[in-house]
């Protein structure tokens, strides 16, 4: 849910702040594949952003390992209850409340995964110069200047196409199939998403803003515990400056979530039973590994 919208702004700042969970929605012998894999998918993605020496390398790369051992001890079995209460509840359709509710939930075993992720990335940053600091920062703003000047050569009318599209394509992996009606709704999603197109560059631009602030810290002993505060806030979607703005759109959002699963057939709602099935085993095969 939220990784749709951080791929809205900048896919490659988004992939490397969320990329266990966007692994985690891949599915079966794949999703084992990637997750015991991360330790040099991170790293890989993490190097469009800054090089690092020798020596920056193998404590991030030590550091890494440990916080995944813990995740896979620890969180997967959070995502996996998770799974499991949801899965009944998908048997009629799900309410307003509910939705809300699952994915506050989700979110929360986001944040707690950016927790640990925090000290692998405090362990590498605090080994930083002022270079690859500057680096870090100017990739960062790149990558958000880059698509907001993909996304100004676009008319209204293209930006929603292309939203709709991408959000069919997601949706499809969960239920096979979409109506005309379904469309209809993914589109008025995509258009909520379009409107709100100024205030996710804000959201992003004050993040990167707060980011240079933290960098300036690194070597201070709290920095660890505000890199994971900053990182759970990314992942929950948090802005004091428009959270209103932030809120009212999940709140319509999670109405379409509503009328779309309502609207879901007999044989959808078992072809999205059967995925969350295949992921909930293979996460289970992950955890006793």
């Amino acid at each position: 849910m939220l990784g749709n919208t951080l791929r809205t702004i900048s896919p490659r700042v988004a992939r490397f702040f969320v990329a266990i969970t966007v692994f985690l929605l891949l599915a079966g012998c794949a999703m084992r594949l990637a997750y015991n894999t991360l330790d040099f998918w991170i790293p890989y993605y993490l190097s469009d952003f800054v090089n690092l020496d020798s020596k920056q390398e193998l404590i991030f790369d030590n550091e890494l390992r440990k916080a995944l051992m813990v995740h896979r001890r620890k969180e997967l079995p959070k995502l996996h209850r998770l799974l499991y209460d949801l899965q009944p509840d998908l048997g009629k359709p799900l309410t307003y409340t509910q939705i809300r509710d699952y994915h506050f939930r989700f979110t929360a075993i986001g944040q707690d995964t950016m927790t640990l992720m925090a000290e692998p990335l405090a362990a590498m940053l605090s080994q930083l110069d002022g270079q690859q600091i500057a680096q870090l920062n100017n990739q960062i703003k790149s990558e958000i200047e880059k698509r907001r000047q993909d996304r100004a050569i676009l008319t209204t009318k293209q930006k929603v196409n292309k939203r709709s599209q991408a959000l069919e394509d997601a949706s499809l992996f969960w239920v096979g199939s979409l109506t005309r009606k379904q469309k209809i709704l993914l589109s008025e999603m995509a258009g909520y998403q379009v409107e709100m197109e100024s205030v996710f560059f804000f959201f992003w631009t004050d993040f990167l803003d707060n980011w240079r602030l933290l960098m300036e810290d690194r070597g201070k002993p709290h920095f660890q515990a505000e890199l994971s505060k900053v990182l759970q806030r990314l992942v929950a979607f948090e802005n004091d400056k428009v959270q209103a703005e932030l809120n009212f759109y999940l709140n319509r959002r999670f109405d379409v979530i509503r009328r779309l699963n309502n609207s879901l057939s007999a044989g959808q709602r078992k072809y999205f039973e059967r995925r969350l099935t295949d992921i909930r085993k293979n996460i289970a095969v992950l955890i006793n590994q």
